[in-house]
C-alpha cells in the first residue's frame, strides 16, 4: 500500500509516517488517500484528520534584534503572534524586572542600568470558564555600558 497525504496547505507527502511544519496557525483538513498497489485501487479521503492551531495557546516574544543592548537603547517587544483563544479581553503584560512595568501587544522601553533582565510577559484573560487565567513566558536580555 501507498499511503498518500494532503496536508491542507498545498503540501503532498507519501509514507506511512510523515511529519510536517504548518507556516500559519489556522484550521487544516488533512486527508490521507490509500492507492492498494497490487490493484491500483485508490481508497479516497481513507481519513480525514482536522488540525486547528486556532485553539492552541501560544506564549511567544520578540525583544528587538538581538538578546544583548546597550544602556539608553530602546528595544521594542512584542506578543503579536502570542493568544490565549479561549478567553475574552486578553491582556498583555510585561515585567521588565528592573522596575517596569507596562501593558500592551507592542511596547518599547530602555533599560537604565547594565545587567541581566529575566523579561517577563503574561498573558490575562477573563471567562468563560474555560479560559485559563494566566500564562507567562520569560526571556534573559543582557544590557551593556
Amino acid at each position: 500500500m501507498t499511503f498518500r497525504w494532503d496536508m491542507g496547505d498545498g503540501t503532498q507527502l507519501t509514507g506511512p509516517a510523515i511529519s510536517h511544519c504548518y507556516q500559519e496557525r489556522k484550521l487544516y483538513t488533512v486527508r490521507l488517500d490509500v492507492v492498494e498497489e497490487a490493484t491500483g485501487e485508490v481508497r479516497r479521503a481513507e481519513r480525514l484528520i482536522p488540525v486547528d492551531f486556532t485553539q492552541e495557546i501560544v506564549l511567544n516574544f520578540r525583544a528587538g534584534s538581538t538578546d544583548t543592548v546597550r544602556v539608553g537603547q530602546p528595544v521594542v517587544f512584542d506578543a503579536l503572534d502570542s493568544q490565549l483563544p479561549l478567553c475574552q479581553n486578553v491582556v498583555v503584560l510585561w515585567d521588565f524586572r528592573d522596575g517596569f512595568v507596562t501593558n500592551g501587544r507592542q511596547v518599547r522601553h530602555a533599560f537604565r542600568r547594565p545587567g541581566q533582565y529575566p523579561v517577563r510577559m503574561s498573558l490575562r484573560g477573563n471567562g468563560p470558564d474555560s479560559c485559563p487565567s494566566s500564562h507567562c513566558v520569560s526571556r534573559t536580555l543582557v544590557v551593556v555600558p
